[in-house]
C-alpha cells in the first residue's frame, strides 16, 4: 500500500523564497506540525501546494527546511464556473461554514453585514483564513478559496460582475424554484455563480427587494426553515454537485 503523503499549503510569495538549492525555510508552526505532530523525520516526503493550482513533492530537511524541485509535479486549472458563497454573519457556525464550504469546492466566500445580523456575530477573517488553509490541506484541494472583505448587503447586490449568475436563498415567497432545477436552466460558462444566504432572522424585506431589483433570482433550499449555516452548506453542496455533473462545469 502506498503511504499517504502529508500536505502543506504555502503561499506563492513564499515559494519564491527558495534558495539556490531549492530549500525553503519553514515557519515554526509548520515545523511543529511536521516534526512534533506528524513525527516526520528528515528525508520524509511532503506534498506542498500553493493554493493556485500547483503541487510539489518535497523532502523534509534538517534545521526546519523543505527541499522542493524547481518544477512543480502537478498543475491543475481552476474549476469552472467558479462557485461563490455570500453569507450574512451569524453568531454560531461560521467556522464550520468556512471549513465545509472549502471541502465542498467553493471558490469565493463573501461575508455580509445584513440588516438583521445579530450584534454577537463576530467577523474573524484571520481565524477563517487559517480554517480555510487547514481545510485545503485536509481535503487535498489545489486551489485556495478566496475570502473577501466584509461588506454590507446594500453594496453587495451590485458588486458581482454583470456576467455572473446570481441567486438569493429565501423563504415564504410564492412560486419559489428550488435551487437544483433553477441551476439546470442556467448557462454561466466560465464566470461565477453566486448564492447569497441571509442571517438567522432572515432577510429584511427591503433588503431582499433591492436584491431582486438588481437581478438576483430568489431560490429555495428546502421546504423547511433552515439555520443559516445549514442553508449555506446545503446550497454549496448543490452547487458543487451541479458543477460536477453539468457539461458546462470543468471540475478539477
Amino acid at each position: 500500500m502506498v503511504a499517504e503523503l502529508r500536505r502543506l499549503l504555502i503561499e506563492p510569495s513564499r515559494m519564491a523564497d527558495r534558495d539556490g538549492d531549492g530549500c525553503l525555510v519553514l515557519r515554526d508552526d509548520e515545523c511543529h506540525y511536521l516534526r512534533r505532530v506528524l513525527r516526520l523525520r528528515p528525508g520524509a516526503p511532503v506534498e506542498v501546494v500553493d493554493g493556485r493550482g500547483h503541487l510539489w513533492e518535497g523532502l523534509l530537511q534538517e534545521k526546519g527546511q523543505l527541499l522542493l524541485p524547481g518544477i512543480c509535479h502537478t498543475t491543475t486549472p481552476a474549476s469552472t464556473p467558479r462557485l461563490g458563497l455570500a453569507i450574512a454573519l451569524v453568531r454560531r457556525g461560521m467556522d464550520e461554514v468556512m471549513r465545509m464550504a472549502c471541502e465542498l469546492g467553493v471558490d469565493c466566500i463573501q461575508p455580509l453585514k445584513a440588516t438583521r445580523s445579530t450584534p454577537q456575530a463576530d467577523y474573524k477573517p484571520e481565524r477563517w483564513q487559517l480554517i480555510l488553509k487547514e481545510a485545503v490541506e485536509q481535503c487535498e484541494r489545489l486551489w485556495m478559496p478566496q475570502l473577501l472583505p466584509l461588506t454590507s448587503t446594500g453594496s453587495w447586490w451590485t458588486r458581482p460582475d454583470t456576467s455572473d449568475t446570481l441567486a438569493i436563498a429565501t423563504t415564504r415567497l410564492e412560486g419559489l424554484p428550488a435551487l437544483e432545477p433553477w441551476l439546470q436552466r442556467q448557462t454561466p460558462g466560465n464566470n461565477c455563480i453566486w448564492l447569497s444566504i441571509g442571517p438567522e432572522g432572515g432577510w429584511d424585506p427591503q433588503e431582499q427587494a433591492k436584491a431582486l431589483r438588481e437581478g438576483w433570482s430568489a431560490v429555495s433550499l428546502s421546504e423547511d426553515i433552515l439555520r443559516s449555516s445549514t442553508a449555506a452548506i446545503a446550497g454549496v453542496a448543490t452547487l458543487s454537485s451541479w458543477r460536477r455533473t453539468t457539461p458546462t462545469g470543468d471540475q478539477t
